[in-house]
């Protein structure tokens, strides 16, 4: 049977499809069997205020529209329009490539796969960070 197999600990909470859900017992496994649902765990959230850089302000504005806190219509093209500043600045191809995939997932609206783009390159932006304040 096909579908994204979560893990839901005990006290854990969950966005899908714009519903928060709590598991308040024991720990189960789910099993999403509707495809394109939108699904965010709390625990990976972004909060707003620790968003200070670039790629952690696209994370929290991909993370609204994942959500249905910001409309798609609205929030794809601004978000679509920061990505240009940012493939400016990564310089490294396999960057570059990665901001690449990001758009192409925020045309398709696939939020979660762009998400989980946008953070490896947050990675990658803590390491440019941090080499730069030495």
């Amino acid at each position: 049977m096909a579908g994204l197999m979560l893990k839901f600990p005990a006290g854990d909470r969950i966005v899908v499809n714009g519903a928060v859900i709590e598991n308040v017992g024991r720990g189960a496994r789910l099993r999403l069997l509707t495809p394109d649902t939108q699904l965010l765990r709390l625990r990976d959230a972004i909060d707003p205020e620790r968003a200070k850089t670039p790629v952690g302000r696209l994370c929290h504005a991909v993370q609204m529209m994942l959500i249905g806190e910001w409309s798609c219509e609205e929030g794809v093209p601004e978000t679509l329009a920061a990505l240009v500043p940012l493939r400016e600045a990564f310089v490294a191809g396999p960057d570059r490539s990665c901001i690449d995939e990001v758009a192409g997932y925020l045309r398709e609206g696939q939020f979660y796969q762009a998400l989980r783009q946008l953070g490896r390159l947050r990675r990658r932006e803590a390491e440019l960070l941090s080499v730069g304040s030495v």
